[in-house]
């Protein structure tokens, strides 16, 4: 169970599908399914172990995008339990970003959440 000041995010998440790996002893492919400047939570086939440190790897937009993270949260994804295989979400904590990298990623969240808006229905 995550304590108190694990659950508060740090930066604004944006709910998102993007194809990626995490790369190990073994890489195992993912599916990042929201994204912030500090981390992100992803779904996967295997259940990650608590602390571990990875290489995220996926595309942001037209250029291929790396980071250092280590596993915050693992668990069973409810919303999947009645697909055949099982699915795991684990929450991943940027460690160490680059500052190019971290603007590249700042800038990639901004333009998806404004191009989100423009396409909004107005009221």
């Amino acid at each position: 169970m995550p304590k108190a000041s694990e659950g508060r995010r740090r930066a604004p998440r944006l709910s998102i599908h993007l194809a990626g790996s995490l790369v190990g002893r073994s890489s195992r492919q993912v599916t990042v399914v929201d994204l912030s400047r500090t981390g992100c939570l992803v779904q996967c086939e295997s259940l990650l172990d608590h602390g571990t440190i990875l290489d995220l790897r996926l595309q942001l937009g037209s250029q291929p995008f790396a980071a250092k993270v280590q596993v915050t949260e693992a668990y069973l994804d409810g919303a999947a339990a009645s697909a055949q295989s099982s699915r795991y979400l684990a929450g991943l904590r940027f460690l160490g970003l680059p500052v190019q990298e971290e603007s590249r990623l700042v800038r990639f969240l901004e333009e998806e959440r404004r191009r989100r808006s423009a396409r909004a229905p107005s009221d």
